[in-house]
């Protein structure tokens, strides 16, 4: 009995040590004056092109975190954008944190996304978004402010510190993933995946890991 113990702990322990990682994928982007295109899903990590996304899954098969890179650094783009978007979960809610790094929020002000998007879901139907924008970066940086806009940013930090509701037909971080939510695309009730647009993918109609009968977007 004691040695089946023992044995029964170290698979436990091999199972941990790597055996069971989660996959990584790899997916090649090309920039734009406004966003990002997609331009392949799934690549091999040797086909990786000078602009390509990271995509990082937990045991559940759910996107964890999306990282958009450039030559091996974290891509930057003119303004206040993305660079790494995270997501967490918890009972009937996404969680999606938008960040220029890994310490720093983005600001979404200007330009940019907000800091934080709570998508909360009913089965998988989204029935509310809240978007949360970290006016700190401004207020607290190392920004030369008109004090008219800065009294403006402090007004809007005060009237919505408990988050601003927002009309997302889908969880946006989404575009950019090709496992999304255990294969699954949540949407708000009205919304559907016939004809819907995928504005950030190439071919995306040829791509097993886009929105079904997507057509592209022109820029």
């Amino acid at each position: 009995m004691f040695r089946r113990l023992i044995l029964f702990f170290l698979i436990i322990l091999f199972l941990k040590s790597g055996f069971a990682q989660n996959p990584t994928y790899y997916h090649n982007f090309r920039p734009t004056d406004s966003h990002i295109i997609l331009t392949s899903w799934r690549v091999d990590f040797n086909d990786i092109g000078d602009y390509y996304i990271i995509e990082s899954i937990d045991v559940l098969n759910r996107v964890t975190e999306l990282r958009l890179m450039h030559n091996d650094k974290l891509y930057e783009s003119d303004c206040y954008d993305v660079s790494i978007i995270r997501f967490e979960y918890k009972q009937d809610t996404i969680i999606q944190y938008n960040m220029i790094n890994d310490s720093l929020f983005s600001a979404g002000i200007e330009c940019g996304d907000p800091a934080k998007l709570i998508y909360v879901l009913q089965g998988n139907d989204i029935i509310k978004c809240i978007s949360y924008t970290d006016y700190d970066i401004y207020l607290k940086g190392n920004f030369d402010l008109e004090e008219d806009f800065r009294i403006q940013l402090e007004n809007e930090k005060e009237k919505c510190k408990n988050g601003k509701t927002e009309d997302h037909s889908i969880v946006w971080g989404y575009y950019f993933s090709s496992t999304k939510y255990n294969g699954k695309l949540p949407t708000k009730k009205d919304v559907t995946l016939e004809g819907f647009y995928l504005p950030y993918s190439e071919k995306a109609k040829e791509s097993q890991f886009a929105i079904q009968n997507c057509e592209r977007l022109d820029e």
